[in-house]
This record gives structure tokens, sequence and C-alpha cells, in this order.
């Protein structure tokens, strides 16, 4: 029984900790904004980002040909929601034969504003 009481509490502490991490880095980065002249605002700013990922896939006559249009459909996809070609990075683009002069693809690529 006791045991039990001591896990809980340990739990109850890791929780309030865990609540109170984002709290702390947000003191953190304002006094470093307040320490070095900066606006607050553009402190926290700077600490927000978002990213997604992306896929394509496609179907060419040749495997480099695959790769190149699942690429271009996972870009267009983050063209659509937002993002800016140099905002992307391409994770992977792989090929494989379906059938003799025929090949599939799928690319991915992760954007970050």
């Amino acid at each position: 029984m006791t045991s039990m009481f001591v896990r809980g509490a340990a739990a109850l502490v890791l929780a309030g900790l865990a609540a109170l991490v984002p709290t702390a880095a947000y003191a953190t980065t304002a006094t470093t904004a307040a320490t070095t002249g900066t606006r607050t605002g553009a402190a926290t700013a700077a600490v927000a980002e978002e990213t997604q990922r992306f896929t394509g896939s496609a179907y060419e006559n040749s495997p480099k040909k695959a790769k190149r249009e699942a690429e271009t459909q996972a870009r267009h996809s983050a063209l659509l929601s937002g993002f800016l070609n140099e905002q992307c990075v391409l994770l992977f683009a792989e090929s494989y034969r379906l059938a003799p002069g025929y090949y599939g693809a799928n690319a991915a690529i992760s954007c970050t504003r």
C-alpha cells in the first residue's frame, strides 16, 4: 500500500514538472530577450516553427523520371499548403521496378516555416 502511495506521489510530481517545462522555457527566452534589449514578442516568434511532411508517388518509364515526378508531387502539395520551395528539403526519393520499362517511385519532403 505504501509503495502505491509513493508511486502515485512520484507520478504527480513528474506531471507537475512536465507542466512547468514550457513555462520555464518561455521565461528563459523572455529573460534572454530582456537582457539583450530585444522585444520579447520577437524572441518568442522565433521559437514557434511549423514543420510538415509531404509525400508524393509516381509511375514513369525510367527510375529517374519517376523519382523526379514523385518529388514534384510532394512539392506541389507543400505549395498548396502555403510553403515556399526554399522552405522544403528532400527527405528521400526511392524507385522500384514494376515491369520491364515501368517504374514506380515515392518521395517525401519536410517543410519548415
